[in-house]
């Protein structure tokens, strides 16, 4: 599925790690960086290469933290979020191809969820 999924997302040039943080950022905008690399289980260089490439192709912005100039927040464009959705639909398109082939993927996607959960 991810190789796949890397394949299909080329196209709309994002990869699947700008996918995942552009959805975080969707759900919750203003993120901090260290916050970001949480979430993702990556460590905070490589999130912060990954932004620099964001912000570079527009997709994401940061702006200081309205207190502590020091922090720096995350957040969306619009152009990332249009990218967002097509990407979605991208994966829920090899979802539903992978159903048909395989059957029902529910066991295998709580599993992942476990396992992203636990580690």
């Amino acid at each position: 599925m991810v190789a796949r999924l890397t394949v299909a997302l080329k196209p709309v040039g994002i990869s699947i790690d700008m996918w995942t943080l552009l959805g975080i950022l969707k759900e919750e905008p203003g993120q901090s960086m260290t916050s970001l690399a949480d979430s993702l289980s990556l460590n905070l260089p490589t999130v912060t290469k990954l932004m620099d490439r964001m912000v570079s192709d527009n997709l994401a912005y940061r702006k200081p933290h309205h207190s502590d100039r020091r922090r720096v927040l995350i957040f969306p464009t619009e152009r990332g979020l249009n990218l967002f959705h097509e990407a979605d639909q991208i994966a829920a398109s090899l979802e539903l191809a992978m159903e048909k082939n395989i059957g029902d993927l529910s066991p295998i996607k709580e599993g992942l969820e476990n396992l992203s959960r636990d580690g």
